[in-house]
């Protein structure tokens, strides 16, 4: 507080603020300078009001303790309102005073200044309550008796710190206020009735309704009104697992209320939860925050200690149920100056609240929009160092969000996201698995960001097309990477639609396997050509056929192995010429015929020989013509005989010489 010759420079004039559950209180502080003839209001209102910016300021009232079963000075003490100052403004005099007007706020107010992109994994909500908190030097105090599960995936899209938190716990049930003591303000977390207390002063334990004849010095509340209301009867949520995908995770939970219509039912799609208890969980704080509604008072009176949090027993009332414990939910306090006296200030309390019945739970509206994405946005897939591809039974893949400052391009920098394939079926459709490095396309499942998915793939300045564009923009297709592999290592499939140049063309990196389980059929309508760099085996089950209606050229550069099981007719349309570069051998296992149509020549450079194990015959229907250019001889083991139908001549270039080793005899 700034000082004026020795003296605070401001002094209380009037004071106005409300504090609420779940709310941003907010008190406006009327100040004067002091009233010193010897400080003008305008050297007075030159006050460095932007020191007091962001300071902590505490307000004291005196509690005289009056109005406990009229035992005067029971409870007496000093109720503190303290905050930061927000803002402070010069608003003129007052005489030769200068007024300003001072704003107050509680620290948690600093929360609606900074706002993030932040993601958080396998944290319950108190766990992501204590990591943002724990950025404000700031007291807390967890009043809580819930156990909270693990979330698998919460961001923080862009929200004030403030709307965050206030998000989370509106939906998980828990709700807050503040104590003020010790010139501090301590933000409270509950989650149960059980964590109210009634305020530190006794004198505001019972506070008595008094409307007819209050008497002068002693506080009570002088305005009481209870009300019932109609409210829902049961909440319904419903979601989806894809894990489970045919289980049915819909969750309810029903209090309805004695009165009329108390079944109606609220459905709310999505529950933004996967497993059934979380659901159950969410259902019971929704419809306890219905519930809730049911049953509240407003009230009152020149009471200076009902506080928001705190709890009192009222007295008094002409309708006896109302005379019960309540929970104060919001309190309004009023404080005017009434007069200066010269002995002090006097100062008139008035105090209005909304108060619950301590037997019913108090769940905070959720009052709070979850954010929504508005359209898709870019992540590159991440994994843990040394992999090229990390994925689990899904498909699925982590990735690091272009907003996502806190990343560290690991596989801890997001959940699993499911990737988007153009066809998926059971165990059917479409696979491709987004790499480590690939920038890709995320969007949200009914706008969440807490339920991601892959909807596709970018390239970029380092992840560049397969082929160089735009030179070849006439070309699509499909490439993929070999693991560790460089850019010659891949399978692909590519279509060029250049007019004139149009080429459906395909490569597999090492192995190519073909199933067809049925007929297939291939056209070529010009040359085709086939080369294979090792071995190539064909099984045919039944029968092959093999048409070509030109010429056929077949080369074989080491040997040849021919294997028929069966019968085999070869039928040459025109000449035939068989060339053996050195011997050849054919071996028929039974009889052998050979049909020459017209003049049949076998010319033998080297020596023949012709063995028959049985009967030979030759059968010449024209002449027949032997010709030795050296020397011919005939051996017989048995009998020979030359029998000519016509003339018969033998003619020798030399001697003639008959040798018989029996009998010969010459006939004509």
């Amino acid at each position: 507080m700034p000082y004026l010759l020795g003296e605070p420079a401001l002094v209380l004039s009037k004071l106005e603020g409300e504090e609420a559950f779940s709310t941003l209180y907010s008190y406006t502080i009327t100040a004067k300078t002091p009233a010193n003839p010897s400080i003008p209001w305008q050297t007075a209102s030159n006050v460095d009001l932007k020191a007091l910016i962001g300071k902590e300021m505490t307000i004291e009232m005196e509690l005289d303790g009056n109005g406990l079963d009229y035992v005067k000075g029971v409870g007496k003490g000093t109720r503190e309102i303290s905050g930061l100052v927000e803002k402070a403004r010069f608003i003129g005099r007052d005489a030769n005073q200068a007024m300003f007007e001072i704003v107050l706020r509680p620290w948690f107010y600093l929360t609606n200044l900074t706002s993030d992109f932040k993601i958080f994994q396998k944290k319950n909500v108190v766990d992501i309550i204590d990591e943002v908190l724990a950025d404000y030097n700031f007291p807390f105090e967890k009043r809580l008796a819930t156990t909270y599960p693990l979330l698998d995936f919460q961001v923080q899209y862009g929200e004030t710190d403030f709307n965050f938190l206030q998000r989370l716990m509106e939906e998980w049930g828990i709700y807050w206020f503040f104590e003020h003591d010790d010139h501090k303000q301590k933000l409270i977390l509950v989650d149960h009735v059980g964590a109210h207390k009634r305020y530190f002063s006794e004198a505001y334990h019972i506070i008595e309704y008094l409307s007819d004849e209050p008497k002068a010095g002693e506080e009570y509340i002088t305005q009481f009104q209870t009300q019932e209301t109609l409210t829902t009867g049961r909440w319904v949520y419903n979601d989806y697992d894809f894990t489970k995908s045919r289980a049915d995770i819909l969750t309810m939970d029903s209090k309805p209320r004695k009165t009329s219509f108390n079944e109606l039912e609220i459905y709310h799609w999505p529950g933004d939860y996967e497993q059934p208890d979380i659901g159950e969980h969410l259902s019971r704080v929704r419809i306890e925050e219905r519930g809730a509604l049911g049953s509240r008072a407003e009230g009152s009176g020149e009471v200076r200690g009902i506080v928001c949090g705190a709890n009192f027993e009222l007295q008094g009332f002409p309708v006896n149920k109302a005379n019960r414990e309540y929970m104060v939910i919001s309190s309004r306090l009023s404080v005017t100056e009434v007069a200066q006296l010269s002995h002090g200030d006097e100062f008139r309390y008035e105090t209005t609240f909304l108060v619950q019945p301590t037997t019913k739970i108090y769940r905070h509206p959720q009052l709070t929009p979850k954010p929504k994405t508005s359209g898709p946005q870019n992540a590159i897939v991440v994994g843990p160092p040394g992999e090229e591809v990390w994925t689990d039974e899904y498909g699925r893949v982590k990735v690091r969000f272009v907003w996502d400052r806190y990343g560290k391009n690991t596989e801890s920098d997001s959940c699993w996201l499911r990737v988007s394939q153009a066809w998926a079926g059971n165990s059917f459709g479409g696979i491709y698995i987004p790499r480590i490095g690939q920038e890709v396309l995320v969007d949200c499942i009914n706008g969440d960001p807490d339920r991601p998915l892959v909807s596709g793939s970018l390239y970029n300045n380092v992840t560049r097309p397969p082929w160089d564009l735009p030179a070849n923009a006439t070309q699509s297709g499909l490439v993929s990477r070999t693991i560790g592999g460089g850019l010659t290592n891949y399978n692909g499939v590519r279509f060029e639609d250049k007019p004139g140049q149009e080429q459906y063309w395909e490569q597999a990196e090492r192995n190519m396997a073909r199933l067809t389980k049925n007929d297939e059929t291939q056209i070529v309508g010009a040359n085709a050509d086939l080369s294979i760099g090792a071995n190539r085996s064909v099984i045919v089950g039944a029968n092959s056929s093999s048409t070509v209606l030109g010429a056929r050229d077949e080369s074989i550069a080491s040997t040849c192995s021919l294997q028929v099981g069966a019968a085999r007719d070869v039928v040459i349309g025109a000449t035939h010429s068989l060339s053996v570069a050195l011997a050849n051998s054919t071996t028929v296992g039974l009889a052998n015929t050979t049909t020459v149509g017209a003049a049949n020549m076998t010319t033998v450079g080297g020596a023949n020989g012709t063995n028959v194990g049985g009967l030979n015959a030759t059968n010449v229907g024209g002449a027949n013509l032997t010709n030795v250019g050296g020397y011919n001889a005939l051996s017989v083991g048995g009998a020979h005989q030359v029998a000519a139908g016509g003339a018969a001549s033998l003619v020798a270039g030399g001697a003639i010489a008959i040798g018989a080793g029996g009998e010969l005899v010459l006939s004509a």
